[in-house]
């Protein structure tokens, strides 16, 4: 028996005219992890606190890599139907350039996903962190059936801003954090089907299977 049939979401796979998400294989997540470490956060943004995703920005390889890879095994070690979080790797003409999130408790319930995602440093302002969030929303939306769809950002951190305003979002209060000791704003931002302004044109999604929906809690088509 393959792995993907015991545990059928590493199928998952959304193309895109602009980017590849997908479930890293053994030797993929190693390049993964090497880019993690390698740092996820532009150092021209000093305006951006740094809270790390996984808390392997505050250590040296090969510590950080192993970090890394906990952050990520321990979502699936945690999965289940009604709370979960999915890690795909983001491939753009070849290139591994960084990680999308999409995560959801009680999705079968609430229908609503949360999403989120980090850029390798060299790969940064290049547009990438669109084309990977309409390829989650695709996903989401066209693949789910989500309802709504939340993300967050801080307050300073406008090219996410700008990424969430060009996809439709709409502002969904704030959340108030401390990062780095000190008070920052969250922005929460929702999106929901009916101004979801997605395109089927040139996008697909493959390994949507029945045991895959199951493990998603999402309804079968």
């Amino acid at each position: 028996m393959e792995f993907v049939e015991v545990w059928p979401v590493v199928g998952l796979q959304v193309r895109t005219p602009d980017v590849e998400l997908f479930v890293p294989g053994e030797g993929t997540l190693v390049e993964v992890a090497r880019l993690a470490a390698a740092g996820i956060y532009d150092p021209q943004n000093h305006y951006l606190p740094r809270t790390p995703v996984g808390g392997w920005e505050d250590c040296e390889s090969p510590e950080a890599e192993r970090r890394f890879l906990r952050y990520y095994w321990a979502a699936f070690a945690d999965w289940r139907p009604e709370r979960w979080n999915l890690m795909l790797a983001a491939k753009v003409g070849g290139v591994l350039v960084g990680v999308q999130e999409i995560g959801a408790q009680d999705f079968a319930v609430t229908r609503v996903v949360s999403t989120g995602s980090w850029i390798g440093r060299a790969y940064q302002r290049a547009g990438h962190g669109k084309a990977m969030r309409r390829a989650v929303l695709h996903l989401a939306f066209a693949g789910l059936g989500a309802e709504r769809a939340d993300t967050a950002a801080w307050a300073t951190n406008e090219p996410s801003l700008a990424v969430s305003a060009a996809l439709g979002y709409q502002p969904n209060g704030t959340t108030t954090r401390a990062a780095e000791g000190r008070r920052v704003d969250q922005i929460n931002l929702t999106l929901r089907r009916a101004d979801w302004r997605g395109s089927s044109d040139g996008c697909s999604i493959t390994g949507l299977s029945p045991g895959a929906r199951a493990m998603l809690g999402a309804p079968m088509p």
